[in-house]
């Protein structure tokens, strides 16, 4: 049987949401953790990891600026509605695997979008994590494919 701390922790995951307003701001709604992180580099240069630089207080609900005009970033400060943000969606609705090349390997297999690349370079470290698949029968190669698949934050894995 679940403790409280157990079902009041998995009614707030199940209550966590992002809404987003028309031609407004991101409302977060659920407790959920609001970080600021940034990319950490090894002595090489080579991005590894997110590291934590700033953790705001926790709160039921955040209105997060969407117009990037707010003076009070990454809190929505109503400049959206004096500058006329259009926040209309522009993406494109391509499904994720139409614009996918697989990679595999003996191990772990691949998907990659190249069109959602947003380069912040986890991928480079250890030779690249196209050919860190092609030896993911190896451990250290495995683990690392996986951390930098992981790390991206463009979602193009």
């Amino acid at each position: 049987m679940a403790n409280e701390a157990e079902k009041k922790s998995k009614t707030s995951e199940n209550s966590m949401k992002i809404t987003v307003s028309r031609n407004g701001p991101y409302i977060v709604t659920g407790r959920v953790p609001l970080i600021v992180s940034e990319i950490h580099s090894d002595e090489e240069g080579y991005c590894i990891n997110w590291q934590e630089i700033k953790r705001y207080p926790l709160k039921e609900k955040y209105a997060l600026c969407r117009c990037g005009h707010s003076g009070n970033k990454p809190f929505c400060d109503g400049t959206h509605t004096k500058i006329h943000f259009d926040g209309t969606e522009k993406g494109d609705y391509e499904s994720f695997s139409e614009g996918a090349i697989v990679v595999s390997g003996p191990v772990l297999t691949l998907k990659d979008n190249k069109h959602l690349c947003v380069h912040a370079e986890f991928c480079l470290r250890a030779g690249g994590i196209w050919k860190l698949i092609k030896r993911s029968d190896y451990p250290e190669a495995r683990d690392i494919a996986i951390e930098e698949a992981y790390n991206c934050p463009s979602g193009s894995w």
